[in-house]
């Protein structure tokens, strides 16, 4: 079904502003671009295809909404525009596997979408986030993953979880064992990932084994960074 809207106060179009925040209980978010409707199509999470007036359209997808160039631009979080805006749906994950990434407390969207998009590209099985992180549906979050949001689980969970499930904990700290002496962390685990400015909160520190990256000449590195060389080192390897 093909349906255009010519004015900010059609029902439809209300619906759509409010869901630009994104809707963490049903998981509805916005994406935009080429890139991310193809990762969307390929896993069954694009539900409405937005366009400008004018735009070709696919011929195999029904959900489509055409928009009057000012309504589609007060939708789109960017002024370059893009081709594109899509409504997805990807709530958050009950399972997680067995290799996971948690994330306690980080706030910035873009080290976030950094993080999930590199634990996909090293085979993690999933991102578990603790409640006090940035939305998951944050649109730079969104926009940082370049379309990993759609093919690895993210959870909100509390690392007590975890532990309580037998996960055994890995946590990243400036005063841990050097990483280059840790060959495995098995075939089971969590590895935690701190807040940019306070690393990972003191209850959980007590979880289980601390792990570094040797460094010289500086004291810490940015939190996506430091995530990415951690995960290559305990990538699985094929």
């Amino acid at each position: 079904m093909i349906k255009e809207i010519t004015s900010r106060d059609n029902l439809l179009y209300k619906e759509l502003l409010h869901l630009k925040k994104g809707d963490g209980e049903k998981g509805l978010f916005f994406a935009e671009g080429e890139d991310l409707y193809r990762e969307a199509r390929k896993e069954g999470a694009l539900r409405t295809l937005i366009l400008p007036f004018g735009s070709a359209f696919p011929k195999d997808f029904e959900n489509i909404v055409l928009l009057k160039d000012s309504l589609y631009k007060a939708l789109s979080n960017y002024k370059s525009l893009p081709q594109c805006i899509l409504l997805c749906e990807k709530p958050y994950a009950e399972r997680l596997g067995e290799r996971i990434v948690y994330l306690d407390g980080i706030q910035d969207p873009g080290n976030l979408g950094t993080i999930i998009r590199t634990a996909l590209a090293f085979s993690y099985d999933g991102v578990a986030l603790s409640n006090d992180c940035v939305s998951l549906y944050n649109s730079k979050v969104i926009q940082s993953t370049k379309g990993a949001i759609f093919h690895i689980p993210v959870s909100r969970k509390d690392l007590l979880e975890l532990a309580r499930e037998g996960y055994p904990i890995f946590l990243t700290t400036l005063d841990g064992e050097d990483m280059e002496g840790i060959d495995s962390l098995g075939e089971r685990f969590a590895l935690v990932l701190g807040n940019e400015g306070h690393g990972i909160r003191k209850e959980y520190l007590g979880l289980g084994r601390k792990i570094r990256i040797d460094m010289g000449n500086i004291d810490s590195l940015n939190v996506a960074t430091a995530g990415a060389i951690f995960l290559y080192r305990y990538r699985r390897k094929r």
